[in-house]
């Protein structure tokens, strides 16, 4: 299906094909993306798939595995019969982490020999499969074999990837993966527009999590955001077939997966009001905030629920759109605003009750009222009532209650002709006993938190700790006088302990009890810290809630923990981070420089500037801040440094790859200092 109307307005060519901004269906009628991603390996059946979401039409399949044709071919058939487009697309990495995020390098030698391998497989199996398409590697790398970040390599890897596929004898669609940062002006920067100029039927694809607009939980901030990130890209990047249709491959709840993100509500109103193709992430329990399903594993989560919703609104839409011929169709204008799209259709139960200065929605889009007794459908009498005491929405189906206490549902023309019933399509109400709070989940063993940042820790009775801006710890927001200088919590076999700035600690077990020993103690309570052998070829840490430290030489680290404090204070130390939360502290200005191998700003990390700045005659104002640490692009990403004094020039401290056109105040919410 087009996903528009069921009848052509231009001759059908039983294939997909894009033309000046649009991607035009076999039906000759224009198509947009409405689907959710699916990993390989947990797979719903079609019948889950058309059940949980009504009006999918989309399928983005992550293989992470180079599975064969063979081991594809059934479900992707299955899919496609259905009427369901499935986009094959390998996100597999060079460094085995497969986790996207622009981690690893981008593929050579056999590396990418195996991967062009695997797509020209794939390409000649599903040849003579219209609703099969493919997508380049997800989230690529942009830094070369060198170490340097190098945009245009990217683009000539992109361009061996469609060649491959086309090589296959395959003409479906291919999405282009298009990285872009935090401002609009990153999006496809650095790419070769020539190379995407000689290549037909392929569309754009670009990401939006909340991170993108620095958790801005203004709507018109995030939908005008991802209008420009949009823009953007299609004013970079055009094909043979003109203006570059775009599909926002990957968009969901959660940057991290492992909490919600605080503009969640406004990403996912921003894309599916934006007019474009979307693919929701992820079908699953997520991590588990990202997962569109429920912990049963079956039935769909909240956000699930949303994403089902958004997608049976762009059905409806779609459904009662009038046809466009496609000679006459034209780019979708793109501007600061969200595109007007379908409204929600009101939940499941809703009851409106004569009188009230509401609506209901139904799934098509309809407005429902009552005025003066009458049922009203887009402000018009529906079909004949009178005296309607209330209207009800009940498993996609209108209902009214007249004053007699009888009900009449909806045909789509007319009430049924049955003289009522009098019951009620409404559920039996019950009174249920209030909900007990959840008790809050105590930190893992080990965790810490320093001063300067807002983490918390949550000990096992669900009080929580904190450092407050005075440095004096808090419990549940209310600040304990007995404690100054702290600069470090932990919590260790149910025990709090705080650190001050003479390296002292104290410990206890509850917010009443006394902070002991009296005097302090030299002693940590943390496990000893990992120490990084200087000069190998790569020091690999897995663990998470641990304390990573080198102090002189070069070292290369491979960190996948997460909530780990990394202290990185001497030498040459190239670091690549695959998991999250992690905090590192710089080094002070000319003592070391500590380079990531992409964004880890992006997974929620922190950075320690406490030591860097204090080796300054920085006097603490955040309104001076900007005349000590600059940020500047480089060929490798964004660099920080920090000057000695007031206006002086800056020594690089870190690097961090995959960002660009960064700003302090943008950057404020991951410095401690």
């Amino acid at each position: 299906m087009s996903g528009t109307t069921s009848a052509s307005t231009s001759a059908a060519t039983g294939t997909f094909h894009v033309t000046n901004g649009q991607i035009i269906g076999p039906d000759g009628l224009p198509f947009v993306a409405a689907g959710i991603d699916v990993m390989e390996g947990n797979q719903p059946s079609v019948s889950t798939l058309l059940n949980d979401f009504p009006g999918i039409n989309f399928v983005r399949l992550a293989i992470y595995d180079f599975a064969s044709p063979a081991t594809l071919t059934a479900y992707v058939n299955q899919l496609t019969s259905a009427g369901i487009v499935v986009e094959l697309e390998d996100h597999s990495n060079s460094n085995g982490s497969n986790a996207g995020g622009a981690s690893g390098t981008i593929f050579t030698g056999q590396q990418l020999t195996t991967e062009l391998n695997w797509y020209s497989s794939i390409a000649s199996a599903f040849a003579n499969n219209p609703y099969v398409w493919f997508g380049t590697n997800n989230e690529p790398s942009e830094t070369d074999a060198s170490g340097n970040q190098n945009p245009a390599a990217l683009s000539t890897w992109q361009q061996q990837t469609y060649d491959a596929i086309r090589g296959a004898g395959n003409t479906s669609p291919v999405m282009v993966e298009i990285n872009g940062g935090n401002t609009p002006s990153s999006f496809a920067q650095g790419y070769t527009p020539s190379v995407y100029a000689g290549m037909t039927n392929i569309i754009g694809d670009i990401h939006y999590y909340g991170w993108v607009t620095g958790y801005s939980t203004d709507q018109a901030t995030v939908s005008g955001n991802l209008a420009a990130d949009i823009a953007q890209t299609q004013q970079t990047i055009s094909s043979a077939d003109g203006t570059l249709p775009i599909i926002i491959g990957e968009y969901g709840n959660s940057t991290t997966g492992s909490g919600i993100d605080p503009n969640a509500n406004q990403v996912i109103a921003a894309v599916q009001q934006s007019g474009y193709g979307s693919v929701a992430w992820a079908w699953g329990q997520g991590g588990p905030d990202d997962g569109l399903t429920a912990s049963d594993g079956t039935s769909l989560s909240a956000y699930g629920q949303q994403i089902a919703a958004g997608i049976a609104a762009a059905a409806a839409s779609a459904a009662s759109a009038p046809a466009t011929p496609v000679a006459s169709a034209t780019p979708p204008t793109v501007v600061s605003t969200p595109a007007t799209a379908a409204p929600t259709p009101s939940a499941n139960d809703t009851v409106l009750a004569a009188g009230a200065s509401d609506s209901i929605t139904d799934a098509s889009g309809n407005t429902w009222t009552i005025a003066n007794g009458v049922a009203e459908i887009n402000g018009q009498a529906a079909g004949y009532s009178s005296g309607v005491a209330e209207l009800a929405y009940v498993n996609g189906s209108v209902w009214q209650e007249n004053g007699t206490n009888l009900w009449w549902q909806w045909t789509g023309t007319g009430w049924d002709a049955n003289g009522g019933t009098a019951t009620s399509p409404l559920p039996t109400a019950t009174v249920a006993a209030p909900a007990p709070t959840p008790a809050a989940t105590a930190s893992v063993n080990d965790s810490t938190v320093l001063s300067g940042s807002p983490g918390t820790i949550v000990d096992a009775s669900g009080n929580t700790w904190s450092i407050t801006g005075a440095g004096q710890v808090a419990v549940n927001g209310v600040t304990d006088t007995t404690t100054g200088n702290v600069t470090e919590l932990a919590y260790v076999n149910n025990e709090v302990w705080q650190e001050n700035a003479n390296n002292l600690w104290w410990g206890k077990t509850s917010p009443t009890a006394s902070w002991a020993p009296q005097a302090g103690t030299g002693s940590s309570p943390l496990p000893a810290p990992i120490a990084l052998s200087a000069g190998t070829a790569g020091n690999t840490v897995s663990q998470s809630e641990v304390s990573v430290v080198a102090t002189s030489g070069d070292n290369m680290l491979f960190l996948s923990g997460s909530g780990d404090i990394v202290n990185l204070s001497g030498g040459s130390n190239t670091i690549t981070d695959t998991g999250q939360g992690n905090t590192y502290i710089l080094p002070t200005a000319g003592n070391g420089t500590d380079t990531f191998t992409s964004n880890i700003l992006a997974t929620g990390d922190t950075l320690d500037l406490k030591a860097a700045l204090a080796a300054t005659d920085w006097n603490g104002a955040s309104s001076t801040l900007a005349n000590y640490v600059t940020l500047a692009d480089s060929a490798n990403g964004t660099v920080l440094s920090v000057a000695p004094t007031s206006g002086g020039t800056g020594v690089a401290i870190t690097t961090i790859a995959g960002t660009s056109n960064a700003t302090l105040s943008g950057w404020l919410s991951h410095l401690i200092t």
